[in-house]
């Protein structure tokens, strides 16, 4: 076996030790399989995804069955089966020296199966650290899988791979491979046939790095890595006659790797390299190139140079110093002078062709209000080195001119959107906006910082007594010189508030009218009043009137019935549409028709001794069912005072409730059991 340990091995571990890690997360055991169509025959290859299952199918094997499916494009009704191979096995060790002559890297999958050890020797502890895996069956079963990839050879010899010859053109096959001697099913199947096409999509093309005799070549192995499992890289320096640089195939190392780079050594940096790269697929065989790059190496500069001095001259004029050695001065061309607006931004060629020999200049270039500017050396040979930015700013004292065209929206909700007009200075840095509840005080800034955009977004108690908002802006320059202020926007909030009530203070009634007097909405943005009325059967108030502006406090509803109750109410609405809450109701019947004579006699008497006013009359009616007696002061207006049943007696009513020094009105009327009233009656009492 000592022929299985040689070279070739130990740079396979040097190759494949990234692949050794340990997968922490359990997943339940599989078989899997590939197949591909490659000169009418069909190829095959698996594996299983367990170090212990690798091992015992080495000793039980695998079983490999066709089922044909379709013929002419048929399905096929009854079961066509067909074993390829009963048992599959690794082949006697004998039998493998031979295939390495052809394949080295079957050396790896002989050693890894039947090798009395598989232990890895460093002269270092590196290996430690990067290699995960920690016994030496899983050493074993990681380095056949991965060799394994490379070499369908190896592959077939370690009973993981078939070609099968027998396949008809005219027919697709499922092939089912099963690992024999383990619990369970555990077997992988592959639909294909000889008809079917492989993509022969060539590798993408790599990009290359050129640095001073050497080139990284970097291309993308993850986008492609279900076609492609390792690469050949090729060189030529005239584009026809290519030669492969790699001894062994250049595949990714890390399992999350997405590139795979390669370094080449250039013989000098004058010759243009071309390469290309080819890829090789799981069985083993080679696309079609992808496309060649080129370039040639660059001879770096090794010296930098450093500006020293700075300063501004005059208006768009600034004067820059620097050093560079002198004995570097042969292998550059001379300088430029490049300019930009920040310090990791892009920067512009504002001055070129220097002599090498210069160390100061005066730089003519439009100034913004923050400059930074580099000495770049371009050296003779190709490529360039640059100095370290350094800033150099104008005097500014004039400020922005004020922002124009301020305006803004409220919604229901208090959110304000504001916007304005884009300040044009180049050396704007932002804006702060504020906020007032009076023209005439002092406003209050609500931007925290300074505000980069020209809009803004305000939010506002939409429920507090403030009918209006206003807002103004200022421009603030780099230098932070402030701009005078905008013009006010006054903003009228949303008016979400109704507004007080109005009270209904009196009433009186007439044949066929009922008047009202109310004491309007107190609110100062009341627009008008709407008069509502009911009958005592109506569930819906009807809206009767409207009454503009605050100065009509009556109203009298002529539109009545004799005998209806009719019930009153009043809303205030204000400029925003907002109704209030409406007046307490007010219940109130017109007079009926007077078919009646009025009371022939109504007289009082004033007992200044006991304070009272003594009232009495008399009537030859007959059917009354109540008097109703009235009384106003001198200044007031009629109320209903007292309901009188009749009596066969005298009728008379006395009155305390009086004061002195008044003059006092009472009106007194009958009402008949049909309904039907009297004429009032009326007598004027000074007392």
């Amino acid at each position: 076996m000592k022929f299985l340990k040689g070279y070739l091995f130990l740079f396979l571990i040097s190759s494949f030790i990234s692949f050794s890690q340990v997968d922490t997360i359990y997943r339940a055991p599989n078989v899997y399989a590939k197949g591909k169509v490659s000169k009418n025959k069909i190829l095959l290859k698996w594996s299983v995804d367990n170090p212990v299952l690798w091992k015992k199918s080495l000793n039980t094997g695998y079983k490999l069955e066709r089922t044909t499916v379709l013929r002419d494009g048929n399905p096929i009704m009854k079961d066509e089966v067909v074993t390829l191979e009963e048992k599959l096995l690794p082949l006697p060790l004998p039998e493998w020296e031979a295939l390495a002559q052809q394949d080295s890297l079957v050396l790896v999958v002989a050693q890894a199966i039947y090798g009395d050890d598989f232990q890895v020797e460093r002269n270092d502890n590196s290996l430690n650290s990067m290699m995960l895996l920690n016994d030496e069956n899983n050493q074993r079963f990681a380095f056949s899988m991965m060799t394994a990839e490379q070499s369908f050879l190896a592959t077939k010899a370690a009973g993981w791979g078939y070609e099968d010859k027998t396949a008809q053109a005219n027919e697709k096959y499922v092939y089912t491979i099963t690992l024999l001697g383990v619990d369970g099913n555990l077997h992988a199947s592959v639909y294909i046939g000889l008809q079917d096409k492989e993509d022969a999509t060539p590798p993408l093309a790599p990009e290359a790095i050129f640095g001073n005799k050497t080139v990284m070549i970097v291309w993308d192995f993850a986008s492609q890595q279900n076609l492609y499992s390792s690469y050949h890289l090729e060189r030529s320096v005239d584009n026809s006659n290519f030669k492969r640089l790699n001894d062994y195939p250049i595949f990714s190392w890390e399992s999350n790797s997405k590139i795979i780079s390669y370094t080449d050594h250039l013989e000098d940096n004058n010759t243009t390299y071309y390469y290309r790269i080819l890829g090789v697929d799981t069985f083993g065989e080679t696309s079609l190139p992808s496309t060649t790059i080129s370039g040639k190496g660059i001879n770096l500069l090794e010296y930098t140079p450093q500006i020293v001095a700075k300063g501004v001259i005059a208006e768009n004029k600034v004067s820059i110093e620097w050093t560079f050695p002198e004995e570097g001065e042969f292998k550059i061309s001379g300088f430029n002078v490049l300019q930009g607006e920040t310090e990791n931004g892009q920067f512009q060629l504002v001055k070129q062709n220097l002599q090498s020999n210069t160390r100061k200049d005066l730089v003519e270039t439009k100034l913004k209000p923050s400059n930074y500017f580099k000495i770049q050396a371009v050296a003779k040979e190709g490529g360039s080195r640059e100095s370290f930015p350094v800033l150099i700013q104008p005097i500014d004292s004039i400020p922005p001119v004020a922002p124009i065209d301020l305006e803004g929206e409220i919604d229901s909700l208090g959110v304000v959107n504001l916007k304005w007009k884009q300040n044009i200075e180049s050396d704007l840095k932002g804006y702060k906006v504020f906020r007032g509840y009076d023209p005439k005080e002092e406003f209050v800034q609500i931007t925290k910082a300074i505000w980069l955009q020209n809009t803004y977004r305000d939010s506002i108690n939409s429920k507090s007594l403030n009918k209006k908002v206003y807002y103004k802006v200022i421009a603030i320059d780099q230098r932070y010189n402030e701009s005078n202020f905008s013009k006010i926007v006054e903003i009228k909030k949303i008016d979400i508030i109704p507004p007080s009530s109005p009270v209904i203070k009196n009433y009186s009634f007439e044949e066929n009218k009922i008047t009202l007097d109310f004491i309007p909405s107190s609110s100062d943005d009341v627009m008008k009043h709407f008069v509502y009325r009911r009958t005592e059967n109506e569930e819906d108030w009807q809206l009767i009137q409207e009454i503009e502006g605050k100065k009509t406090t009556r109203f009298t509803d002529t539109n009545v019935k004799p005998k209806t109750e009719y019930y009153y109410t009043i809303t205030a609405v204000d400029d925003s549409e907002n109704e209030s809450d409406p007046a307490e109701p007010l219940i109130a019947s017109p007079l009926l028709q007077i078919v009646k004579p009025a009371i022939k006699s109504f007289d009082y008497i004033v007992d200044r001794n006991n304070r009272v006013i003594e009232l009495y009359w008399s009537s030859k009616e007959k059917d009354i069912y109540e008097y109703q007696l009235y009384k106003k002061s001198k200044e007031g207006s009629y109320i209903l005072y007292k309901i009188i049943e009749p009596r066969k007696e005298k009728m008379n009513f006395i009155d305390s409730n009086i004061n002195p020094g008044n003059v006092y009105n009472y009106s007194i009327r009958a009402v008949f059991k049909d309904g039907s009233l009297s004429a009032f009656k009326e007598i004027k009492v000074t007392y």
